[in-house]
């Protein structure tokens, strides 16, 4: 039976009606605080499969404890593999969030034009399928945005710096927030923080993408669940509660498939598309899967910050070489020590918060304990990089003498 007020798929806001009480009960559950969201998911919400077309969303396991996180956290991320569902579960739980959570704010930020539309899409798409005693009445209808005649409204916007500045956002989804461009997801997630700060939740769903986005970085602090007593939260250490899933979780997805998968997009995209793994798509000197295998050696003894995973003796030649930092709490300064000709690592440090003279020091005591352990002062070569932060080190190195 067709829906249609006004020559579109909408219900008019604020009119009377007439409910049986089947209907009565189907408001009720649908309106229940705790478990109202799973009921509306399994019993009004349609979605559109690709393949198979108009169908009653039937929740994978998965995806249940994915609409359970949203739900009983109030800051969220989410890592994902692609395709399992993860935009049709929030934009069934938003609409569900809108319709019967009075005079809330959603904004949908993504990190493409389009993809802020797609989920605009699927939620206009859940909302006019949806049966018309359970829906709420809209005051505004269009591509972009909705309006509910209790006072919630979804708005979906393409993200930038400033998406989001000046409004009372009551919850926020982030589309492939991974996806963002770093310097605009660094300068949206600093304007964005005040107005959560306030009550507002947040719910930021992605693939990973590199290692070192902001993504990345609010998914390794919420993962980090172990308080300074030892004792393991359910959040992380940043107030965002973790969840994944794996591509083997899937129903329609098997060995076989993942033999198909593998030979269309290669090992590297496999894993970081569907096993989740933040792996830098960029060209690196050494590959990316390379370095996701290495694992680190313990060192033989510590001196200071120095580790030293061999001791230098007279048959060798040695390389030191520093790479200085400000030392103001940013980027590391960081001596590696190489042992000529076999090019073995045999120390280390690092360090982000030692001035470029204390950096010169601990250079000079790994070179004079080099010298002592050897007793061969031309066995020894030492470099610093010279480009901008080591021009100052430079400076230093001719003071220190």
């Amino acid at each position: 039976m067709s829906k249609s007020l006004d020559g579109v798929l909408t219900k008019k806001a604020n009119k009377k009606e007439t409910f049986t009480n089947e209907q009565v009960e189907d408001l009720m559950k649908c309106m229940d605080p705790k478990d109202g969201y799973d009921y509306f998911a399994r019993n009004f919400a349609y979605i559109q499969h690709p393949v198979k077309g108009k169908l009653l969303f039937e929740p994978y396991e998965y995806q249940d404890r994915l609409l359970k996180s949203y739900h009983d956290h109030r800051f969220n991320i989410n890592m994902l593999p692609r395709q399992t569902g993860k935009t049709t579960c929030a934009a069934i739980y938003l609409l569900w969030y809108a319709m019967f959570t009075p005079d809330q704010t959603i904004l949908i930020a993504a990190h493409k034009y389009t993809g802020a539309q797609e989920i605009m899409q699927r939620i206009r798409y859940g909302y006019e399928l949806c049966a018309d005693h359970v829906r709420a009445g809209v005051t505004n209808y269009n591509k972009g945005s909705i309006e509910f005649e209790n006072g919630s409204r979804i708005v979906s916007a393409t993200t930038t710096g400033n998406t989001g500045r000046g409004m009372s956002i009551s919850l926020l989804y982030c589309d492939e927030f991974a996806f963002v461009q770093p310097n605009v997801a660094t300068d949206f997630w600093t304007s964005i923080s005040p107005t959560l700060a306030t009550g507002g939740r947040a719910i930021l769903t992605s693939t990973p993408n590199s290692d070192e986005d902001t993504f990345a970085t609010i998914w390794k602090l919420a993962e980090d669940k172990f308080d300074a007593n030892g004792n393991e939260q359910e959040v992380g250490v940043n107030g965002f509660h973790s969840f994944r899933s794996y591509w083997e979780e899937h129903p329609d997805r098997d060995e076989k498939w993942k033999e198909e998968e593998l030979g269309r997009i290669g090992e590297e995209r496999f894993r970081r598309e569907y096993n989740c793994e933040f792996l830098v798509y960029d060209e690196t000197l050494i590959s990316s899967l390379m370095l996701t295998e290495m694992t680190g050696d313990s060192p033989l003894v510590n001196m200071g910050q120095t580790r030293w995973y061999k001791k230098p003796t007279a048959q060798y030649t040695y390389a030191v070489a520093l790479d200085p930092s400000m030392g103001t709490g940013g980027d590391n300064a960081a001596i590696q020590v190489f042992e000529l000709p076999s090019y073995e690592q045999v120390a280390e440090w690092q360090h982000n918060t030692t001035a470029i003279p204390g950096q010169i020091r601990v250079l000079s005591d790994i070179c004079s304990y080099i010298t002592k352990e050897t007793g061969n002062e031309n066995g020894l070569y030492w470099s610093v990089e010279n480009n901008g932060i080591g021009e100052a080190a430079l400076i230093v190195i001719n003071d220190f003498g």
